[in-house]
């Protein structure tokens, strides 16, 4: 994975030197660089970014482009150009008008020295990260965070409002990140840059527009030719899935087995089973979607706990903050899958999202005065096997027949004030009934981009590429278009993409009627980690007493509820906690976890097995 990054400097020549100097210690010194460093604009690229030049024309690009050979075909240049050059020769052909026409998970930088002006750009989706940092009318910028804190001259302090989101927790507002003065550059944007500074413009968002009568089969239709789409976009050699017993890890297996080549279809798929949880363990439903598409199975049983410790290497790595507890099994499946020559990770990531229902549908039924449209609608709602009933219907039209408050609930043991924790709109830029733009939020929201982050940062670890299929633009517009109706299905869940993978997924698994709830393991490792979380949380001088009040703490941290689901709600609190404790020691020059509390635990064990 490279590394874009840069000084506008509008009134002088920025420090080129210096900024090669940081980027090449921030990178390691085995990476190559490369640096501009003439004019107002100094910049550099490392590792795996490309870089193409024509008349005094510069372009970075740093990540994947899935559509370059249509692109190509349209522009009328040879498709074999690399992703830098064919930006490049798109950009002078058309400008601004490319970015929408780009699929794919990119950053892309191009600057006209003669002109003094360029365009740096972030993917729809937000598939690479890219932040920015103003003083006066210098900006810096860098496409990871931890690269932008040591490009700046020092270290900024922790930005309160964003401590105080991730510690409910709540979405980190879009404008913020967990340090002061940073902000992420919202996905499909374009920053003009130039003399004048940086001037941001969101170059895509979802239109809304719909197919009125289109029935399921239709839908679904089209939702395998845009899935099959996605997926050949994506190809690429040495591929592997990592795969649940979901329907989305398995829509992505399936497809990806029945259409692509066989030097590019995957040949392994990568798991993780719980034997310890057997009412949750999909062991062997993903032993049977591996048989059905020929894939050869490695799952991975991993002992209770770790869960902090797992998370210590990715926070020292990015400088960020990783949102789940998964890595204590995460990490070692991704650095098996590595060593068994496997470059690019497919996974299902994002089908909940792109493929679910939107239950505001049912408010918006009511207050247009369709009550039987409602009352309808409120029968349709995805209950496993519940009988529908008045009671039920009744149910759904209480829950769902308003305007629902999704503002954060407060904590006891928080000290910050609640006007930190305002709320931001949930879809900034989007326009539509409002069960729609609540349904573009869910997909499009900080949800999206945090998967992308997490599972980019976590595959780079590995040297892995992360690929996600489901969460395509081409995709969601269409999935956006199709009646709201067709989501809402009794049986099940995401119906539309059920239907899509008929054939391609065995029905044990397409025709599931549920999802696993990990909550039994997320619980047990939070109570094996549990006097490590004492000792980090409550120890003397600990850095979230800045944040929150020890003895209230103190007693939340003793005091785990009985019911899973609450208790599921304790232990995420006090994974959210804990890796907070663990992110501010690192700011203030401490290991993230005190050695001699981790040798109080132990490391636990894992092992692996072929399914």
């Amino acid at each position: 994975m490279g590394v874009i990054a840069g000084i506008l400097d509008p009134q002088g020549a920025a420090a080129g030197e210096a900024l090669r100097g940081r980027l090449r210690s921030s990178l390691g010194a085995e990476e190559p660089v490369w640096a501009q460093e003439r004019g107002p604009l100094a910049l550099a690229g490392g590792g795996g970014v490309e870089r193409a030049e024509a008349e005094g024309t510069v372009c970075l690009f740093e990540g994947r482009l899935h559509n370059g050979e249509e692109r190509a075909w349209q522009l009328g240049v040879p498709a074999y150009l690399g992703a830098a050059t064919l930006v490049l020769r798109g950009y002078e052909q058309l400008g601004a008008e490319l970015w929408p026409l780009l699929r794919g998970d990119f950053v892309v930088l191009v600057w006209d020295r003669e002109a003094e002006a360029g365009a740096l750009v972030r993917d729809q989706l937000g598939g690479r990260a890219l932040y920015l940092h103003r003083r006066g009318s210098v900006v810096a910028f860098a496409t990871e965070l931890r690269q932008l804190v040591e490009l700046l001259p020092r270290r900024p302090a922790p930005d309160d409002v964003a401590v105080a989101h991730w510690l409910l927790p709540s979405v980190i507002p879009e404008d913020r990140t967990l340090f002061a003065g940073i902000e992420e550059v919202p996905p499909a944007t374009c920053l003009a840059l130039g003399t004048d500074g940086a001037r941001a413009r969101r170059y895509w968002a979802p239109r809304f527009r719909q197919q009125p009568g289109l029935s399921l089969a239709e839908a679904s239709a089209q939702a395998r030719e845009l899935l099959t789409q996605a997926v050949e976009r994506r190809a690429g050699e040495r591929s592997a899935i990592l795969l649940s017993g979901g329907i989305d890890s398995a829509a992505v297996a399936g497809l990806s087995c029945a259409s692509l080549t066989d030097e590019q279809r995957p040949l392994h798929a990568y798991s993780a089973v719980f034997p310890r949880h057997p009412e949750i363990d999909e062991g062997p439903l993903i032993g049977a979607i591996a048989a059905h598409d020929r894939l050869a199975a490695t799952a991975i049983e991993a002992e209770p706990g770790g869960l902090l410790a797992a998370a210590a290497p990715y926070m020292e790595r990015w400088q960020a903050l990783p949102p789940t507890p998964n890595l204590s099994f995460l990490r070692p499946l991704l650095d098996r899958a590595a060593a068994d020559g496997v470059r690019l990770l497919h996974d299902g990531e994002g089908g909940d999202a792109v493929f679910w229902y939107s239950a505001p549908l049912l408010a918006e039924r009511l207050r247009h005065g369709r009550p039987l449209s409602a009352w309808a609608l409120a029968g349709r709602f995805p209950e496993y096997g519940v009988p529908t009933t008045w009671r039920t219907r009744l149910g759904k039209l209480r829950q769902w027949g308003r305007r629902r408050d999704f503002s954060p609930s407060p904590q006891g043991w928080l000290s910050l004030p609640s006007r930190l924790l305002d709320s931001e709109d949930p879809a900034p830029g989007v326009e539509g009934p409002a069960w729609w733009v609540a349904q573009v939020a869910a997909i499009l929201g900080p949800g999206s981009r945090m998967a992308h982050d997490v599972t980019r940062r976590n595959a780079a670890l590995s040297g892995l590429e992360p690929s996600h299929p489901l969460l395509d633009v081409d995709l969601i517009e269409a999935v956006l278009s199709f009646p709201p109706e067709l989501a809402f299905e009794r049986r099940f869940n995401r119906p539309v993409l059920r239907e899509a993978v008929a054939g391609l997924v065995p029905d044990e698994a397409r025709l599931r009627p549920y999802k696993s709830n990990f909550d039994p393991v997320i619980v047990a490792g939070t109570e094996a980690d549990l006097p490590l979380v004492e000792a980090l949380l409550l120890r003397p001088g600990a850095h979230i007493g800045a944040y929150a009040d020890r003895d209230a703490l103190a007693a939340h941290i003793a005091s785990p509820p009985q019911p899973l689901g609450a208790r599921r709600a304790w232990a995420m609190s006090l994974w959210f906690l804990g890796t907070m404790e663990c992110w501010l020691r690192l700011q203030a020059g401490q290991e993230a976890l005190p050695a001699e509390a981790l040798r109080s635990i132990g490391t636990p064990g894992y092992s692996f097995s072929s399914l």
